[in-house]
């Protein structure tokens, strides 16, 4: 097992000593002095040395050597006061110990009390003492200006001290006292002292950890453990911080009720331990404080649980929950029915009507005019803030639905000789029986060629007695109920107008074709007319049309087709059926739906199975492997030329952050990026091996604008990629030359080198990934460096992004996922994203719109990431940060915490994309809406109705509130694989 250990850099507090000779008392003129700037840090530190104000440079007789300045030769000319200023990854600290260099001389004063910095509130009075021995004048100098003179705010004192009234901020700065000797021709000695301003800004809700509400209220179960923090004040100097309780007596630090280190922790917190708190921090600059209320509740007590019941079919439904609770203004009373939540926006107040009715008070839930839609299970749940939700035993609530007809029969025409069908559907509780009769002659003696199926009347060849008044009789312990219709017989008669009635519904809108005989546009123009809602319409019939007549109505959702028989009848009379007699003229229609629809789904399977293989679908393809994974055999050569890794590395990301599930963890801590030019004098060797020239790149085109610039496709030869050894061990001489081909290629620039966000984030995704190696992961070609902007090469398909794929379906080109082929992306999708968790790395914006998809259907985890275009509607600025709002928990918005279970939570929405063609998830909320119901936790999701019934629970369980209680991709990997096996 290997132990990995991160070094978070630290900077602490800075001091000058010195350290030779071992005394200021021994320093003389001519001697060598040598000073240490003292702290303690880690990384690498860069020094810089003051004297009074101005910067030190190395010169014959000053030698800087990081931490270390050496005078050699030391002259009154170099007296002052000396600083060091340190600087590493954790930040700047300027020593706050400095030292005063005294060297006597003939000609110069000699100083005998030196200034010292000085703190002081706005508006106060600051004080600098300075005097020189031997010197005949002092004057004092302000920054660059000067000498200074006495005035209505400054005043010179005889004994050289300097005076400021009233200070305000332009009198911040360094103040220099100047000792001058009069006769003589040396420079002036000076010592300078800094004057710097004290505040204090007041606390507000985010001083605390976490946030406090805008009651600055917070509400707790009792027996819990309260913690709360109070944040350091932005304050100089630092001021001091403490709690006190609601009597105003400071906190002490043990107990149950203490303070560690700025946090109030309150154990087994009761009612009398609540109250209001105080936080309080002080210094010279002033004092703020900021009161927060902690409000103990108790848990909820059902005293009297619902019962079944079973009402009639619009009658009311009333189950009672009886509780107990002394915590009423926090507790609200929630009803589930079969698991999940009851909708309902009952206000009491509201004189509206509402058919489902909650009391808050009691807790009673009332349905009026019960629908059968009503039947199931139903729970109370009481919830109380600070406790787990009180459920109370199941109840059901059985309807007796009403006898009636749905819909009643209506009065029918048909035609002469025909195959028709008459349908009568009726339902109650207990199911009905349904018959039919005729003038009171039950079904059972009708002629042979009626018969009732189940309240179905079909007739196999209707005849012209066959018309009259029929009615439909259900019945069932409730009563009888019946519906009479009229049944017309007609016929045509050769030369009068007949209509052929083709009525499709559809979305989008289907196309309607009528053939003759399986021709297309076999009619005579002037007697066939096809009218706007799809009928065929013959003006004047005649013998020869008789024939078989076919409506197609096809759209990108499908196809589907009727056909009817035209038997056309002289006017002399009827033909009699052993051809020896006429009869009237008739239209005999015959419906082959049936067999049409058998027909036109087997070849719309075999064109199904001709496309996939002419496009070599990787569906068709798939193998096994040892351990159940499904593989698709087209990807074994990778774009480097190497096979893809059998399983996840143990080589972790560099400088991707290891966490915990459940951690945050984003990896933004990996950068230390000042510029691009600072980025060039980087010691590792790891972008070295990336190196890549831009020369390589061809054809390359802007498809859109991401957060670190402009987002470009182009190609580029294999042989580059491979001779170069990026993503390959080394060729040996016996190797056969690689194959010379072009690979599209994704190029994402860096133009915002001053953004430090930005900075960091590219270099988060470098690291990710150049250390990983999956098919269904993006691979990293190199890194374009010689001028800039940077570029980042990235693998990229021929199809390009699965979100613009998705939505082409919708115009079917290229045609629909079939489902099988739904689940196998998903499948390959969650294999990456599992190999990306086993390395320990959190994607944060997983999207369809940020996976590739190939031309033979293989699926790879990409972050092409275009927040600006085309895609910027897909994102949303929160707390000026560009988030991909509609793809991430509760855990992610509203507390930064990212990690494997908010990927997972993304790839739920990903699979709805995904059955959805592309649409935008939860479209018909803006995206103020949608933050709103995120932070209250309303907001629902649900299966696409096109997703699979056996993943519905699963993407289901994805989109849990509780991070923990979501999946793995570990365990999702084999739900996907154990789906695909049972399609």
């Amino acid at each position: 097992m290997t132990t990995h250990v991160f070094i978070v850099p630290g900077i602490g507090e800075t001091s000058v000593q010195l350290q030779e000779p071992d005394s200021a008392s021994f320093i003389q003129q001519g001697s060598d002095v040598i000073l240490r700037c003292h702290l303690d840090a880690s990384g690498e530190v860069h020094f810089e040395w003051f004297r009074n104000a101005d910067r030190l440079t190395k010169s014959p007789r000053l030698e800087i050597k990081k931490k270390k300045l050496h005078i050699k030769a030391v002259e009154p000319s170099d007296n002052g006061v000396y600083s060091c200023v340190a600087q590493n990854e954790a930040g700047v600290q300027r020593s706050t110990k400095k030292f005063v260099l005294a060297v006597a001389g003939d000609q110069t004063a000699l100083i005998q009390k030196v200034p010292s910095d000085q703190v002081v509130r706005k508006g106060g009075v600051a004080f600098f003492d300075c005097a020189y021995q031997h010197a005949d004048v002092i004057e004092w100098h302000f920054n660059d200006s000067g000498p200074l003179e006495t005035d209505h705010r400054r005043i010179i004192h005889s004994n050289g001290t300097l005076q400021i009234n009233d200070v305000a901020e332009t009198d911040q700065g360094m103040y220099s006292c100047s000792g001058i000797r009069s006769e003589s021709a040396e420079v002036p000695q000076s010592y300078t002292a800094e004057l710097k301003l004290a505040y204090l800004e007041p606390f507000n809700a985010e001083s605390f950890e976490p946030p406090l509400p805008e009651n600055a209220q917070k509400i707790v179960g009792q027996g819990s453990l309260f913690e709360l923090t109070c944040l350091e004040p932005n304050s100089f100097p630092p001021a001091k911080k403490w709690w006190e309780n609601s009597k105003g007596h400071t906190i002490s630090d043990t107990g149950d009720i203490r303070v560690d280190d700025g946090m109030l922790i309150i154990e087994n917190i009761t009612s009398e331990r609540g109250g209001k708190y105080k936080c309080v921090a002080e210094s010279i600059a002033g004092r703020t404080e900021k009161s927060v209320e902690i409000i103990v509740t108790s848990r909820p007590e059902i005293i009297s649980h619902p019962e079944s019941i079973t009402v009639d079919e619009n009658e009311k439904s009333i189950l009672n929950c009886g509780f107990e609770s002394i915590s009423l203004p926090y507790t609200k009373i929630l009803w589930r029915k079969d698991g999940k939540p009851l909708k309902h926006d009952y206000n009491e107040s509201s004189s509206s009507y509402q058919r489902i009715r909650i009391y808050k008070h009691n807790g009673t839930l009332v349905i009026h005019n019960t629908q059968t839609s009503d039947r199931g299970e139903y729970v109370c749940e009481i919830v109380t803030t600070g406790h787990e939700p009180v459920l109370s035993k199941p109840a059901t609530i059985s309807v007796i639905e009403q006898l009636r007809f749905t819909p009643a029969p209506v009065n029918k025409k048909m035609e002469l000789g025909s195959v028709a069908k008459i349908h009568c559907k009726a339902q109650g509780t207990p199911p009905p029986i349904i018959h039919w009769e005729k003038d009171g002659v039950s079904s059972e003696n009708f002629p042979s060629h009626i018969s009732d199926m189940n309240g179905t009347l079909h007739f196999n060849g209707v005849l012209a007695e066959d018309k009259g008044r029929y009615t439909c009789i259900a019945s069932n312990s409730q009563g009888i109920i019946n519906a009479s219709i009229t049944i017309d017989v007609v016929e045509a008669v050769e030369g009068h107008p007949v209509m052929l009635d083709c009525v499709v519904e559809g979305d989008p809108k289907p196309t309607i074709h009528w053939d003759k005989n399986l021709k297309m546009n076999d009619f005579d123009s002037a007697r066939f007319k096809v009218l706007p809602n799809g009928s065929l319409h013959i003006s004047e019939v005649r013998k020869e049309d008789e024939n078989i007549y076919g409506c197609t109505a096809g759209s990108s959702a499908g196809l589907n087709r009727k056909e009817v028989q035209l038997i056309i009848n002289s006017q002399d009379g009827f033909q009699a059926a052993d051809g020896d007699s006429t009869v009237t003229k008739a239209v005999l229609i015959t419906m082959s739906v049936a067999g049409a629809y058998i027909v036109l789904v087997i070849g719309l399977m075999v064109w199904c199975r001709y496309r996939r293989r002419s496009r070599k679908l990787p569906i068709g393809d798939v193998s096994k492997t040892e351990n159940g994974d499904v593989e698709h055999t087209e990807l074994k050569d990778g774009a480097n030329g190497n096979a893809p890794g059998p399983g996840p590395s143990k080589t972790k990301a560099n400088g991707i952050e290891s966490h915990k599930e459940g951690q945050k963890s984003d990896g933004a801590e990996t950068t230390n990026s000042q510029s691009s030019n600072h980025s060039k004098k980087s010691k590792s060797s790891n972008y070295e091996k990336l190196t890549l020239s831009r020369a390589h790149l061809k054809d390359v085109k802007l498809i859109g604008r991401g957060e670190f610039g402009e987002v470009m496709v182009a190609k580029i030869s294999k042989t580059v990629l491979v001779l170069d050894k990026r993503n390959s061990q080394s060729i040996s001489p016996t190797d056969p030359p690689p194959e010379d081909k072009d690979l599209p290629v994704l190029v994402k620039a860096l133009t915002q080198t001053k953004d430090e966000n930005c900075l960091a984030e590219f270099k988060r995704e470098l690291d990710m990934f150049s250390k990983l190696s999956h098919e269904n992961v993006n691979k990293l070609y190199g890194l374009c460096r010689e001028v800039e902007p940077h570029y980042m090469i990235l693998e990229h398909t021929d199809w390009g992004d699965l979100k613009k794929f998705l939505v082409a379906t919708q115009n079917g080109s290229p045609p629909a996922l079939t489902q099988v082929q739904s689940v196998a992306i998903l499948h390959q999708i969650c294999r990456g994203m599992d190999y990306l968790a086993n390395n320990r790395l959190v994607h944060k914006d997983l999207a369809a719109r940020n996976c590739l998809i190939s031309s033979t259907l293989v699926a790879k985890i990409g972050l092409p990431r275009l927040t600006r275009d085309p895609y910027s509607q897909e994102y949303c600025k929160h707390i000026n940060q560009i988030i991909p709002l509609r793809w991430l928990p509760y855990e992610a918005v509203y507390e930064d915490e990212f990690s494997t279970k908010s990927d997972v939570y993304a790839f739920a929405v990903l699979m709805w994309e995904v059955f959805a063609q592309g649409e935008l998830p939860q479209s018909k909320i803006n995206d103020n809406s949608f933050l709103s119901k995120l932070k209250e936790k309303k907001l629902e999701w649900k299966p696409h109705p096109s997703t699979p019934d056996p993943l519905n629970q699963i993407q289901e369980s994805c989109w849990d509130m509780d991070p923990k209680k979501r999946p793995s991709f570990s365990e999702l990997c084999k739900q996907m694989e154990d789906q695909l096996k049972s399609m």
